[in-house]
């Protein structure tokens, strides 16, 4: 009896291998089949990609430590980006897939492509390739062709991964109202648009420089530095829905309108606004001006 269950045991953990585990990484596959077969996960040191069941396959990952090895539970999928596969590489023969939430990109069997292709990839925004390894292609060309790819790819070949790190980027800082009021030569755009309306800089900078109760005045001077502050170069990952908010906030309740401190509308805007504040003095994603 107890050969017959392992039999069938073994029968159903083949049939997960060949059908919807295929593309499960080997953490991920030991776990789900230890209840079925009894089998211990390596270390993480040791585990490596799934291979591709047929055709062309590959993830597109975040190498953390920079090593060339998809570590678990470290490195990071990067889901969104084009991979493409071609032979003569001058846009008339692309056969491009997007990878998934997972950082997967499959080219199926029955794809089209001939034995020797060349397979590229966009370099992600704020990455470079990281180092070659067991998970990373890097720049090598494994297809034996010698295609130069388009701007901005990394080659690689029938089935790959790519790893990128992520490339610190010096940022020159965020400056407050104060900054911004006395420093009209600085701004990096001629006119700007807040709440729908659109000011010219000298407009602009008349708002800046007012005083007293109205907090649709406070919104706005926050507001239009943390715009600026993005605008020049300086990291808007953590500010970016709070501008967004603000805009809002400033179409509703217009520059101008006497909004009280006490009212309910403020209550709504200054959570907004302090978190502005925190970004345009440096307490965020951005170093403050030097």
């Amino acid at each position: 009896m107890s050969q017959e269950v392992n039999a069938e045991l073994r029968s159903k953990t083949q049939q997960l291998l060949e059908g919807p585990l295929k593309h499960v990484r080997a953490a991920a596959l030991a776990a789900a089949l230890l209840p079925l077969a009894s089998i211990a996960a390596a270390p993480a040191s040791a585990q490596t990609l799934a291979p591709c069941s047929g055709g062309t396959c590959g993830i597109v990952f975040t190498d953390t430590n920079s090593n060339g090895i998809f570590d678990f539970g470290v490195d990071t999928p990067i889901a969104g980006i084009t991979v493409t596969a071609c032979v003569i590489c001058n846009g008339t023969d692309n056969i491009s897939v997007t990878t998934d939430l997972n950082g997967d990109f499959q080219f199926p069997a029955l794809a089209g492509l001939p034995s020797a292709f060349t397979l590229f990839v966009v370099i992600p925004t704020g990455t470079q390739p990281s180092p070659l390894g067991p998970d990373n292609i890097g720049t090598s060309n494994g297809a034996g062709l010698s295609v130069s790819p388009p701007s901005g790819v990394v080659l690689g070949s029938a089935s790959n991964n790519f790893g990128f790190v992520t490339v610190k980027v010096a940022q020159p800082g965020t400056g407050t109202p104060g900054y911004w009021k006395n420093h009209p030569g600085a701004w990096p755009v001629s006119s700007i648009t807040v709440g729908s309306v659109t000011y010219s800089v000298a407009q602009a900078i008349a708002v800046l420089n007012m005083t007293g109760k109205d907090k649709t005045v406070t919104m706005f001077q926050s507001l239009v530095s943390a715009m600026l502050n993005v605008k020049i170069g300086n990291d808007g990952s953590c500010i970016n829905a709070s501008i967004a908010q603000g805009n809002a906030w400033l179409v509703t309740y217009p520059v101008g309108s006497n909004v009280a401190g006490g009212s309910q509308a403020w209550a709504v805007g200054n959570p907004i606004q302090s978190t502005l504040d925190a970004y345009d003095n440096g307490l965020l994603c951005a170093p403050h001006r030097q």
